[in-house]
């Protein structure tokens, strides 16, 4: 699936990005510090990390200036509670590195001032995530790590990860998928492309 997109900023601002890649325009939502690194680069080419987010009546495209960034989106809106576009809000009111010192000394005050964010947030935040970002690039290095042994169709399973479903349940639905397709004559490309989007429906 998508990891990053390199093409040509055409338009940056606020929380929008739009990025030319050939003859495709795509429109991502990000940071607003991400989108203001974009506005400085203007049309030069730049590469932005991307997440896709299903949902049953429609798909955005979050973009990114780092992985790291996107480890820490990914790790926010898998907390109850905490939707894509509140978790951009987040990181948008700070820096990376900001956010991450204040979540790890338990910071809650300074937490709450992060637009996007009362104290009952951020104390749900603290609780969930406290001694899991350590740094930014940790979050990242163990992303990466848990890819490893991941099985027959551990890029699917990944893929599917980073659109922001459990990585049990994905892996479990992809199974099912492949399983449900092994009568069927098909390309393996095809296949898992097939079983990719049974995946996603099974999840939503």
């Amino acid at each position: 699936m998508f990891n990053s997109l390199t093409g040509e900023i055409t338009h940056a601002v606020g929380t929008t990005v739009r990025l030319q890649t050939g003859g495709v325009e795509w429109q991502l939502e990000a940071p607003a510090g991400t989108v203001a690194a974009m506005t400085r680069l203007g049309h030069e080419r730049v590469r932005v990390f991307v997440h896709l987010h299903h949902r049953e009546d429609s798909m955005t495209l979050y973009g990114f200036a780092a992985e790291a960034e996107r480890a820490v989106f990914l790790e926010l809106i898998r907390i109850a509670g905490i939707g894509p576009k509140q978790a951009i809000r987040i990181l948008s009111g700070t820096s990376l590195d900001s956010f991450v010192a204040m979540l790890e000394a338990g910071n809650l005050e300074a937490l709450a001032t992060i637009p996007g964010l009362g104290k009952k947030t951020a104390q749900k935040i603290v609780l969930a995530l406290q001694g899991k970002l350590v740094s930014a690039e940790a979050a990242v290095d163990g992303g990466a790590g848990s890819q490893a042994g991941g099985g027959p169709h551990a890029e699917l399973v990944t893929a599917l990860y980073e659109m922001g479903f459990d990585r049990k349940a994905a892996g479990e639905a992809i199974e099912h998928a492949m399983a449900g397709l092994q009568s069927e004559d098909m390309e393996p490309a095809l296949r898992e492309q097939e079983a990719f989007r049974r995946a996603i429906i099974a999840l939503s």
